[in-house]
């Protein structure tokens, strides 16, 4: 009796699922190879990407501005700041300063810090309208009397010359006084011939005691010189305003003595 097999699937059908098989494989392969090639080509433009530089963003170039308008050449008025007048003060330890507590304290410094003047001080201690001085006084060599300085106040052309003291002439006052008077006309002809624009301001003699009938004379003297400023009617130093030589005076003797001279001046330039 012959074997009986029984077949698991017709020859036509197996060759069918092996065919099937192979076309499955075959996609598999090909779309891992395509996958591997994208990666491999992404990864290298990233890579080349890396190498550009990243360029800033161009900023616009800015645009030129109009200058500004040029503004008007400023016009004279009468509110228009003008240079302070400068003030030349000429006179013997007084002027100089002697016995205030500092240089701003003197009385020449006051007078012009108040009338907004420019100060030039050319005090020189122990001089006088017909007296010379030397280091003792003044502290040079040689202090000139008033009239042989009157040639480098002019060449210094200020706007004003006060000129202070004469009390250091008592000497000549009591020997020559028309000596002396003549010194007083000529110091302020010269002045005028000089600087015939400047106000000139004559401040009459101090003394620390009562004046004598000399001193008054002086004082006369000066009075009708130029404008005038008088120390001793009525009387500005008084006894507690002298300091221990007995000659000069402290703050407030500079004090009295540049009040009474500010009372006078600006109420005149008014």
């Amino acid at each position: 009796m012959a074997e009986q097999r029984t077949p698991t699937s017709p020859p036509a059908a197996g060759r069918r699922r092996r065919l099937v098989l192979l076309a499955a494989l075959l996609v598999l392969v090909i779309g891992g190879i395509a996958a591997v090639v994208a990666a491999v080509v992404g990864a290298g433009a990233a890579s080349t990407a890396s190498l550009v530089p990243t360029l800033p963003r161009a900023t616009p170039a800015p645009t030129a501005s109009a200058p500004p308008t040029a503004s008007a050449a400023p016009t004279d008025s009468p509110t228009s700041p003008t240079d302070p007048a400068v003030a030349v003060f000429l006179g013997d330890s007084y002027t100089q300063g002697w016995g205030a507590s500092n240089p701003t304290m003197k009385w020449t410094t006051v007078v012009a810090y108040a009338a907004g003047w420019t100060e030039v001080n050319e005090g020189q201690g122990g001089t006088g309208y017909v007296t010379m001085a030397g280091v003792a006084s003044c502290g040079q060599d040689d202090c000139p009397a008033y009239p042989d300085r009157v040639a480098d106040i002019v060449a210094a052309a200020p706007d004003v010359v006060v000129i202070a003291g004469g009390q250091n002439d008592r000497w000549a006052l009591a020997t020559d006084p028309e000596l002396v008077q003549a010194a007083v006309d000529k110091t302020f002809s010269l002045l005028r011939e000089g600087l015939p624009n400047a106000r000139l301001i004559a401040v009459g003699p101090s003394t620390a005691e009562p004046a004598t009938a000399m001193i008054t004379d002086l004082d006369g003297w000066v009075r009708a010189a130029a404008e005038y400023v008088s120390l001793l009617d009525p009387v500005v130093i008084q006894s507690d305003m002298v300091v221990s030589d007995g000659v000069h005076v402290n703050d407030a003797g500079h004090r009295a003595i540049a009040d009474r001279v500010l009372d006078t001046v600006l109420t005149r330039a008014d």
